[in-house]
């Protein structure tokens, strides 16, 4: 099996720690992995005011790889695919924002009438901030994780700059429109409706569709069936 190099964008309020379940499962199938922080996870530091959508994008874009973003993610890897489009072999979308020109993720959050995010998460307009809820965000981020995977990721969350999901990303079809997408379906996802992800997808097509039945985090839950997913799609 030849190698793949992927690089893995987390979503909001989450780290690189996330993919840690998922990473020995990608190498099994011939990936070489690449996992970053987005700026502002430190739990102590500058007003989440401080950093923009670009910011994110500037830090994914590298030597020729595969970017799959999760949730937030997808806006990241659009954005940085925009900025450098001869750094993406493709893109996967992993239960996640899938953009066209001109949208926020914020206006994108708000179109989706099936989701259960709001009652997870809480935001701080002085903090210019975002944090999950321990409680109603086990169901909501967490739904078909075990008990003793919730705690680990609740441990390790941080809060999110809000900027970001209020910038419009800019998208053209010379750029962005020429890097191949994928998209990972996940069925039973409370943060992000089935039913909007199919919406998103139906304005914005991608190559390439595979389907879990998983919540909205997959890479706990089943991280080998995500594996799996993610060699089927690129």
């Amino acid at each position: 099996m030849s190698m793949r190099h992927i690089l893995l964008v987390h979503g909001a309020n989450q780290g690189s720690w996330c993919w840690a379940h998922l990473l020995p499962h990608l190498e099994a199938r011939g990936f070489t992995t690449h996992t970053i922080d987005l700026p502002g996870r430190e739990r102590q530091g500058r007003f989440g005011w401080s950093y923009r959508l670009n910011d994110y994008a500037r830090t994914v874009v590298d030597a020729p790889v595969i970017a799959l973003g999760h949730s937030m993610g997808g806006m990241v890897i659009s954005a940085a695919a925009q900025l450098q489009p001869q750094a993406f072999q493709r893109l996967v979308f992993l239960t996640a924002f899938l953009p066209r020109d001109r949208d926020s993720l914020a206006a994108l959050g708000r179109q989706d009438q099936w989701s259960n995010l709001q009652k997870g998460i809480r935001a701080s307009l002085f903090r210019g901030r975002v944090t999950i809820l321990p409680g109603p965000g086990d169901d909501v981020f967490f739904g078909d994780c075990t008990e003793p995977q919730r705690r680990w990721a609740f441990d390790r969350l941080t809060a999110e700059p809000l900027r970001p999901s209020l910038d419009k990303i800019r998208l053209t079809t010379d750029r962005f429109g020429v890097v191949p997408r994928s998209y990972i379906r996940c069925t039973e996802d409370r943060a992000l409706s089935l039913k909007f992800q199919d919406e998103m997808l139906a304005r914005q097509p991608c190559e390439k569709v595979a389907t879990l039945t998983t919540s909205h985090s997959p890479f706990l839950s089943q991280p080998e069936a995500l594996a799996e997913a993610i060699s089927t799609v690129t």
